[in-house]
């Protein structure tokens, strides 16, 4: 008996073999390996940014370090010009104070004694001199007395704040002590000149 194979098993075995070469028809495949390139490529290209930006920011640093090193030498030396600055500030005070409490013996004893012979029946019996303070104590015939020296000894302008500390009657006389502060009057000052036609 003759059999005839109406399916065609020769065209199912070229079938076959075409479509183990075929193209696949789906493009899933493509856009997969398109993201795997992607990723790797923008992976790398991230990788190469940052590397570059802590490169950037590590030479910034020491830059910012080297210039902080550099102002800290300015510093440092700064302070040191300050504290001499001030060592020398007051140094000056020092000596402006001096000059300024400083007390001429002479023109002390000579309003003193201005102030003496302008009250009449007071004698002074001791004087002692603190910087710009003169402490005094003598005798009056009478409060009045002494309160005309008190009052002289204001109107010459070199003493100050002139404090009375006490009086006693001793056999008819006072006996009184008292402090002062000795400032010369500040000088004039010149009479601005005004020129005019």
């Amino acid at each position: 008996m003759i059999r005839v194979n109406l399916i065609g098993a020769s065209k199912k075995k070229v079938a076959k073999a075409a479509s183990k070469i075929a193209v696949p028809t789906s493009a899933m495949p493509f856009v997969l390996l398109f993201i795997v390139l992607a990723s790797a490529a923008g992976g790398y290209w991230w990788y190469s940014t940052l590397t570059k930006t802590t490169a950037d920011l590590d030479a910034k640093i020491a830059s910012a370090q080297a210039q902080k090193a550099a102002l800290d030498a300015v510093i440092k030396q700064n302070q040191i010009y300050e504290s001499r600055k001030k060592a020398l500030e007051n140094r000056i005070k020092i000596i402006e104070g001096l000059k300024r409490n400083q007390v001429s013996p002479v023109v002390a004893l000579d309003a003193l004694s201005d102030a003496i012979e302008r009250t009449q029946y007071v004698w002074l019996s001791d004087l002692q001199q603190n910087n710009a303070i003169l402490s005094m104590s003598g005798t009056g015939t009478s409060l009045a007395a002494i309160d005309d020296f008190m009052t002289n000894l204001g109107n010459t302008r070199y003493f100050r704040n002139i404090d009375f500390s006490n009086a006693t009657d001793a056999a008819g006389n006072f006996t009184f002590s008292l402090k002062c502060e000795f400032a010369p009057p500040a000088a004039p000052k010149p009479a601005a000149t005004t020129g005019g036609n």
